[in-house]
């Protein structure tokens, strides 16, 4: 286990977390150019600049794979916000007191999205950039009435995106409930697929297969725990019945958003024959698995014969209020506030000087500050590093073309790197800041390229250090974190939850309240304790993954108990007519309470809590559905616990800084 090196800094940010988007590239710079026809046309020739960035900015809001109605509140959303930004940045020129005024509010109130998830922080931060290129662009050349025109028309455009969108958008939510059927997916991916179809209506067979391909995966994940412990004749047995098994799911899922009919799954039949040659009287465990993984995958495969029943449902995740979080987390000793106020002071600081002096080397230096600093110390060297490097590249690649090719070509290859920039967006980062760094070179020059890409290097890496300078001095975030206490703090802060929930009392409402901040604010904590040993160490990829996969099972629970205690507020008798499932529950989370209490690393759990319920039947109640849910995902966290244990991942990190 070694430091991540200059290299492995590299490789971060170069990791790709998924595919190029080419259709949406091309789709980007056709309406780029239409919108900025129109504006000509429409004798706007002053805005067109604001008007393309705005296109480009709408075309990735809209392009976002989300069901329609999430992504019409997202383009609203975005609309009001570009509108609200172009009006601060007028407003800001009248004089430097309003200009601090909106400058820290929107560094501040944009940045402190982070405390509500790392999707939220990126919206946040795409807020801000909006504002710090109004401030950039914004003059007195045009009226307050026209720069909202600057902003509406690029949305209105784009809004085109929209026919395609609901052409799709059945095969969309098709793919998007098949993902636990996916043998390449991840509880990652399919809770976080969870999160975007929260609150859609859905067809009770599209809402059924969801709900058994989340069971699917989890089971899966589970299996994988499993067969990683087992000798190596038994295990080459368990794995061809996984192999099979995945080869099913596949067809299950491939035949569902085909609208095909039922799949033939007697290869799967002939490996669960023998899976029960070789376990059923040495290893339960296994066989109850196998069993388990068959019977979803039958239940599933009958979806496919279209009988099932056409009402309408949602899935129902957390609901835990906006005030609730600001509670939990809206405090100094949260990582992301203090960064949150170490951002404000930087851009404000350096935005100041933008508005005094719109230099080009002033505004690439505060550039450098806006993408290099991070909530903490290390991980803003890390990003020092990497996004110096990356954009030394880029000018490089920029200074040979400029010799290579005359000045009226290096135009038409700016915006070939404009459509890199957005193809790589944002699957592959670092190519995608390199294009947009050679876009910027080519078309904003001062004197020749050589001088200009030099002179941006020098700019950028002045900005990053004065960056590193910010992050070390003002409220310094180099705190030591303890991971494994980390992780066990915020499970027995859901262990919690579970048990408030589990126990209908005179206070029922404000004890779960109260109980939910305590897990949302050490949720908060463990993500970035994870994020920070990512940027840390490399080849810890087991290490990693087992920590990421806890902390998403984790948050899987949550959900579930919150959806659970949404019903039982209303009406707690319910809880009784599933006693059985809840008696079970709760003595599973005693066990594993005491367990965790006791010494981590002599953690050994009885063998009873392992005995994992694998039914899953269509025609349970939600409530019976969710507690066999929340017990199935607590007894899989219970045997990553395990394997930590037995790995020493649980003896590691304990000091990361």
């Amino acid at each position: 286990m070694e430091k991540i090196g200059l290299i492995g800094k590299f490789k971060i940010l170069a990791r790709p977390t998924g595919s190029p988007k080419w259709g949406h590239a091309v789709r980007a710079i056709i309406l780029m150019i239409l919108a900025g026809l129109i504006a000509h046309f429409l004798g706007f020739d002053k805005g067109i600049g604001v008007i393309m960035f705005v296109t480009l900015l709408a075309s990735i809001i809209i392009d976002i794979s989300l069901p329609i109605r999430k992504v019409a509140i997202l383009a609203i959303l975005g609309l009001f916000m570009t509108v609200l930004a172009f009006l601060s940045a007028y407003l800001a020129l009248s004089s430097l007191e309003i200009f601090i005024f909106f400058t820290v509010v929107w560094a501040f109130f944009t940045t402190s999205l982070y405390i509500f998830g790392a999707a939220e922080g990126s919206l946040g931060f795409t807020f801000f950039l909006i504002y710090f290129v109004a401030v950039l662009m914004v003059n007195t050349g045009s009226t307050p009435v026209e720069w909202c025109i600057y902003s509406v028309l690029p949305y209105l455009v784009v809004s085109i995106l929209f026919i395609p969108k609901i052409w799709l958008e059945k095969k969309r939510i098709r793919e998007m409930v098949t993902v636990g059927f996916n043998p390449q997916s991840s509880i990652q991916s399919v809770f976080l697929t969870l999160k975007v179809l929260s609150g859609v209506s859905l067809k009770s067979n599209y809402y059924d297969i969801f709900k058994l391909g989340s069971y699917l995966k989890g089971l899966r994940a589970y299996s994988d725990l499993i067969a990683s412990r087992l000798p190596s004749k038994s295990k080459e047995c368990f794995n061809n019945f996984l192999e099979a098994a995945d080869k099913s799911s596949l067809k299950v899922s491939n035949n569902f958003k085909g609208n095909g009919d039922m799949v033939d799954l007697k290869e799967m039949d002939n490996a669960l024959l023998e899976v029960e040659s070789c376990f059923l009287e040495n290893n339960n465990v296994v066989f109850e698995l196998s069993r388990g993984i068959n019977d979803i995958l039958d239940k599933s495969n009958n979806l496919l014969s279209g009988t099932s029943k056409k009402d309408v449902k949602k899935i129902e995740t957390s609901k835990i209020s906006f005030k609730e979080v600001l509670e939990a987390n809206f405090n100094i000793n949260n990582i992301y506030i203090r960064h949150t106020i170490r951002f404000t002071i930087a851009m404000t600081i350096a935005l100041i000087l933008v508005y005094f002096n719109h230099e080009r080397s002033v505004i690439w230096v505060t550039m450098g500050i806006l993408i290099i600093l991070k909530p903490d110390i290390t991980s803003t060297v890390n990003n020092l590093i990497s996004r110096v490097g990356v954009n030394l590249f880029a000018i490089i690649i920029a200074i040979i073309l400029s010799f290579i090719f005359p000045h009226y070509v290096l135009i038409f290859l700016a915006f070939i790197m404009l459509f890199f920039f957005r193809a790589f967006f944002p699957g592959y980062m670092a190519l995608s800041i390199m294009a947009i760094t050679v876009f910027i070179v080519l078309v904003w020059p001062t004197g020749t390229v050589f001088e200009n890409a030099i002179a941006r290097l020098v700019d950028i890496s002045i900005g990053g250090i004065i960056a590193f300078i910010f992050a070390y001095v003002i409220l310094p975030s180099r705190v030591t974190v303890n991971l494994p206490d980390q992780l066990i703090k915020t499970i027995k802060a859901n262990i919690n939850c579970a048990n408030q929930v589990l126990a209908i009392s005179k206070n029922y409402d404000s004890n779960i309240v109260k109980c939910f901040k305590k897990y949302i604010g050490e949720d908060n904590n463990l993500e970035a304790g994870i994020k920070k040993l990512e940027d840390t160490f490399e080849d810890i990829n087991d290490d990693l993954e087992l920590y990421n996969g806890l902390m998403i099972l984790n948050r899987k629970v949550a959900a579930d108990l919150t959806a659970a205690s949404a019903i039982l507020s209303k009406d707690p008798e319910k809880l009784q007519q599933d006693n059985d499932i809840h008696v079970k529950l709760k003595g599973i989370l005693h066990k594993f309470e005491v367990s965790l209490n006791g010494d981590i690393n002599q953690l050994k759990l009885n063998p009873d809590v392992l005995k994992m319920d694998h039914s899953y039947d269509l025609q349970n109640s939600e409530l019976e559905q969710l507690l066999n849910w929340i017990a199935a995902d607590i007894q899989l966290i219970i045997k990553g616990m395990e394997i930590a244990v037995e790995t020493g991942a649980l003896s590691r990190y304990t000091k990361l800084n």
